[in-house]
C-alpha cells in the first residue's frame, strides 16, 4: 500500500470533517490505490445524490 501524500490527507480530512458538520453518517475507509480511490469516490458520489434526492423528497412532503 503506498501511503497518502500531505494533500491527499487533507482533502480526506476536509471531506470528513465536512461530513460530520452535516450530521452524515460515515465509514472510514483505506484505499489500496488509486483505482481503489476512484471506485470508492464513484461510489460516495452516487451516495450523495441518493441522500440529495430522499432530501429533496422530504422537503415536498412536509
Amino acid at each position: 500500500m503506498k501511503r497518502a501524500n500531505p494533500a491527499q490527507l487533507r482533502q480526506s480530512l476536509e471531506m470528513a470533517n465536512t461530513m460530520v458538520k452535516h450530521g452524515i453518517c460515515f465509514v472510514c475507509m483505506p484505499v489500496v490505490d488509486e483505482a481503489d480511490m476512484a471506485n470508492l469516490a464513484s461510489q460516495a458520489a452516487e451516495r450523495f445524490e441518493r441522500l440529495a434526492l430522499i432530501a429533496e423528497a422530504a422537503e415536498k412532503r412536509a
